[in-house]
């Protein structure tokens, strides 16, 4: 058994059977409707929760980072089974406390060798960048190494693309203000996202779904051919269909990857991005202009 442990939390939207076969905890994040109070796919899934946001009946959901308390427990109890070292992979301070609660826990166990790691990003690039980092320590590579492919390759590489459905759900985050949703939507514009440099941007908006879904299907044989891994994860939040349809259109392309998965957004990032979302992530290469790039 590695004397290492690999520690992320519910962001990263890491398929539990994954985090099984490669020995990582997750940890999850709350999720509130008015005072109920659910753990991020332990007490509440994807599907549990956009039937809820999809019903109109719930008020608009909140999300909270776990408490220093929770991640002490975590750690403690890794320790206590024969780890040695914790490395602890999270979603980006620029989106949540939970870096914060993992540095109040770590000032707590001192003398213990856990080391914090901010990720830089959220919901699928963080999972692959933990899913990588858990198959490094299965294959027996020290600390070092994986710390310094984290920092080197992992971290500044991972990337995700996402069109969204609506504007109504970044406007109910705060993400964006009235005027523009309301202009977004009398136009029917459709934003591009993806996460830099540990913030969330609309890099473009486009008229209309299908206009949104070529453009995904347009950059999959660039990002095909820019993979540092042999690995990519379409996403998807409420409609699954949405997902496998774009499969269906990429999965003839050259040199498709082998390791390619349909991964569900879970409910703490889905209260922030909401229904209707597609998303496609790996680790390697990105321009922004192969989105609007014809050739």
């Amino acid at each position: 058994m590695s004397k290492i442990k690999i520690v992320t939390d519910s962001t990263s939207d890491l398929p539990k059977d994954l985090a099984d076969k490669y020995d990582i905890e997750i940890i999850p994040l709350n999720v509130f409707f008015g005072e109920d109070r659910y753990k991020d796919k332990v007490t509440i899934s994807p599907g549990e929760f956009y039937g809820m946001v999809e019903s109109g009946i719930y008020e608009w959901p909140k999300t909270s980072q776990p408490s220093a308390k929770e991640f002490m427990e975590v750690y403690t109890k890794i320790f206590d089974q024969g780890y040695e070292t914790i490395i602890s992979i999270h979603i980006t301070p620029n989106m949540s406390g939970t870096m914060n609660s993992v540095q109040l826990a770590i000032n707590q166990l001192k003398g213990k060798d856990i080391i914090a790691i901010d990720g830089n990003t959220t919901t699928l690039p963080l999972g692959l960048i933990v899913l990588i980092a858990g198959k490094l320590n299965k294959e027996g590579k020290k600390k070092e190494e994986i710390l310094a492919t984290l920092k080197n390759n992992l971290i500044p590489k991972s990337r995700i693309v996402c069109t969204l459905d609506t504007l109504e759900y970044l406007h109910r985050g705060g993400r964006i203000g009235r005027a523009k949703k309301i202009f977004g939507k009398l136009l029917n514009k459709k934003p591009i996202m993806q996460v830099r440099d540990g913030l969330v941007e609309s890099f473009l908006s486009v008229t209309g779904s299908e206009e949104a879904y070529n453009g995904m299907v347009r950059i999959a044989p660039k990002i095909i051919s820019n993979l540092d891994y042999d690995i990519l994860w379409i996403g998807y939040t409420n409609d699954k269909t949405l997902a496998e349809r774009y499969y269906e259109s990429i999965k003839d392309l050259a040199n498709l990857p082998k390791d390619i998965a349909l991964v569900a957004i879970g409910p703490t990032i889905g209260a922030h991005i909401g229904t209707g979302a597609l998303a496609i992530s790996w680790i390697g290469n990105w321009t922004e202009n192969w989105f609007t790039d014809k050739d």
